[in-house]
């Protein structure tokens, strides 16, 4: 019951299981929760003090005994609410300090990265989408790319890329071509930020790269499994400029 919620409220599975068993049974002591789910009395006590200082729990007497239900459940919105809000400032502190923290790292990030396995890969396109509103360019197998991440992962990573406003221009070769109506997230559109064009048909290859501000990632075929980027004005311009060539001789997606 709201794991999510109650993980990012900082609760422990333990503390979850004994607000939900409170919920399932009703008011009840320390004892018959402790027997109910198996935790030692005094730990029990532990995770109820914690709940009770959420406002999620209640404490009363009731002939004697110690009896534990559940506080006005609203309080779990209050609690959310707190949460964003602290997010939100700690959120504008570290955008008032990226700056300096950029010029700082520029200085120790490796101008090469590597990463393997198709979570490396993965890991490669979520760096990407950290960015905001740029335009990037992709040589793009698209057959291939679709072995290495799967069409939900490319769907949603279409959505991410649409939502932050990253356009692209996007050449692919005519032999790794997708059928678009299976995969209409995939195509051209101005909804989709994507411009889309075919290499000549004797132009064919198997790894693709998507260059975005001054960095170029790399993506092997499902075969070879690895990515990398490479962080270098210079190099990306030399790849834009290829790109750009390519681009002019290639065909417009219909």
């Amino acid at each position: 019951m709201f794991t999510k919620i109650f993980e990012e409220l900082g609760l422990a599975t333990i503390t979850q299981q004994v607000f939900a068993d409170i919920v399932e049974k009703g008011p009840s002591t320390a004892r018959q929760l402790s027997e109910r789910l198996g935790i030692p009395r005094p730990s029990v006590y532990d995770h109820l003090k914690i709940l009770i200082k959420k406002g999620l729990v209640l404490e009363r007497q009731e002939e004697g005994k110690k009896v534990f239900s559940i506080d006005n459940v609203r309080n779990i919105k209050e609690l959310l609410d707190e949460k964003i809000k602290s997010l939100e400032k700690e959120k504008t502190q570290f955008e008032l300090s990226l700056p300096s923290l950029l010029k700082k790292v520029s200085f120790i990030e490796p101008q090469i990265k590597f990463y393997s396995g198709k979570e490396g890969v993965k890991q490669v396109m979520n760096s990407i989408m950290i960015n905001r509103d740029i335009e990037t360019i992709l040589m793009w197998p698209m057959s291939e790319m679709m072995k290495v991440l799967g069409p939900e992962y490319l769907e949603e990573l279409n959505v991410k890329r649409v939502k932050r406003n990253i356009s692209l221009r996007a050449i692919w070769p005519q032999d790794k071509k997708l059928d678009m109506k299976k995969y209409p997230y995939l195509g051209a559109s101005k909804e989709n930020l994507r411009e889309l064009r075919f290499a000549p048909k004797n132009i064919t290859w198997d790894m693709g790269y998507w260059l975005y501000e001054d960095r170029v990632a790399f993506l092997s075929s499902e075969k070879e499994g690895f990515g990398f980027v490479i962080h270098s004005k210079d190099f990306a311009n030399l790849i834009r400029m290829q790109f750009n060539i390519v681009w002019q001789i290639s065909e417009p997606m219909k």
